[in-house]
Formats: structure tokens, C-alpha cells, sequence
């Protein structure tokens, strides 16, 4: 994943596992197919199944992360008191990668579920985050996953034991590998990491004093 945890949901050239669970379909899946043939070929972390279907393939694939720890890239504080938020992790994904008659990547759809916690590591105190993620991204050249837009919709909600909520990420993104073309719904977390916005995850800061 990224090299910080937090942002593997909503912001730009960030989900690199891309997964999603489809509605069930007619298709009816026929020979096997070995997935190092395919361009480009999924991840083998992703425990690609690929089997062929009319005149192309798909492969489903799904993973459960190992729980994970460290820094997530979100700073509170200034001067001498400043310190990164830490954070604790889980994370899964199912999807599916569809081919052409060629072998080529057509399309990637994929579901992300996080959920975690963010800790002060001078006080210890701690809120908790869940959330999903939804991805589609066709693309426009049939094997290269740097064309084509990706539409990213989902949820990602920080909130305290009680239950009140400290941050809501909630809408639609759609982005390419370079930019972030659009986006409905607040993103403050977006706000953060792509436009610098420090305020924008006061409310974060504020819960863990």
C-alpha cells in the first residue's frame, strides 16, 4: 500500500491492491488461466483466480492485510509539541480484473474496507476510524494502467468510544495517477494531504488532546 496507512481510500494514485466486489452475473466461467500471461499481470498477493469468460478473462482477487502500526502521516501540534498521529490498521479487498481476447487489462473494480484506530503517543489517547471504499477504473489502452479515470465513492468516519463522530470523509473522487480531477462530499483528509490544508484535521488533533 502506500507508504502512509491512512490514505489508501480517497486521495489520488493511492490504492495500488484495487479490488471490489461485484454483482453476480451471467457469465459462465470456463478454463483456467494462468494470471502471469495477462498485461499486466495482477499481484500475486492479490490470490488472482483467472479464468476465461466469452472472448476474455477475469480474475477475482482478495486480501486481508496483516494488522499493521506506524506513523500516519498526520501532524498536531507545532514547535516542541508537536507529534504524528499513530495509527493501527486492518484492511481487506475483493474484486475483480477484467481481460480482452489479447490478454490486455480492460477494467479494474475493486471494494477497500478499512478500520483502525489513531492514537497520541504522548497521552495516549485514541478514536477509532472504519470505512469503505468503492473503485472503477476503465481504461482508455487496453494493458496500461496509467490511462483512463478512476471514479472512487465510499465512506471513512473517525469517531470517538461514545460514538460522536470527529471527521466524516463521505462522496465521490475521480482521478487519474497524476491528479485529482474532481471530487463531491467533504474530503478533509484530502484537504490535508493534496492541498495542505491543516485545519482541515484540527478536529482530529482536537479529540486526541
Amino acid at each position: 500500500m502506500c507508504p502512509k496507512l491512512l490514505l489508501g481510500l480517497f486521495l489520488v494514485a493511492l490504492s495500488t491492491c484495487l479490488t471490489f466486489t461485484a454483482a453476480p452475473t451471467a457469465f459462465s466461467f470456463g478454463a483456467t488461466v494462468d494470471p502471469s500471461t495477462l498485461n499486466p499481470p495482477p499481484s500475486p498477493t492479490l490470490n488472482p483466480v483467472c479464468e476465461k469468460v466469452g472472448g476474455g478473462t477475469i480474475c477475482t482477487v482478495s486480501l486481508s492485510d496483516q494488522p499493521s502500526a506506524g506513523g500516519s502521516g498526520v501532524v498536531c501540534g507545532s514547535g516542541a509539541s508537536a507529534y504524528e498521529v499513530f495509527q493501527f490498521q486492518n484492511r481487506s479487498l475483493r474484486g475483480r480484473r477484467h481481460y480482452d481476447q489479447n490478454g490486455n487489462l480492460t477494467r479494474r473494480q475493486f471494494r477497500e474496507v478499512l478500520d483502525g484506530s489513531f492514537t497520541n503517543p504522548l497521552n495516549h489517547r485514541a478514536v477509532s476510524f472504519s470505512g469503505t471504499a468503492t473503485h472503477l477504473h476503465n481504461l482508455t489502452v487496453p494493458g496500461d494502467v496509467t490511462s483512463g479515470t478512476e471514479n472512487v465513492t465510499g465512506s471513512f468516519r473517525i469517531y470517538l468510544a461514545q460514538g460522536g463522530t470527529v471527521l466524516m470523509e463521505a462522496g465521490r473522487t475521480i482521478e487519474t495517477p497524476d491528479a485529482l480531477l474532481s471530487e463531491k462530499g467533504p474530503h478533509p483528509l484530502a484537504d490535508y494531504f493534496v492541498f495542505g490544508d491543516t485545519a482541515a484535521i484540527q478536529p482530529l488533533c482536537d479529540a486526541l488532546q
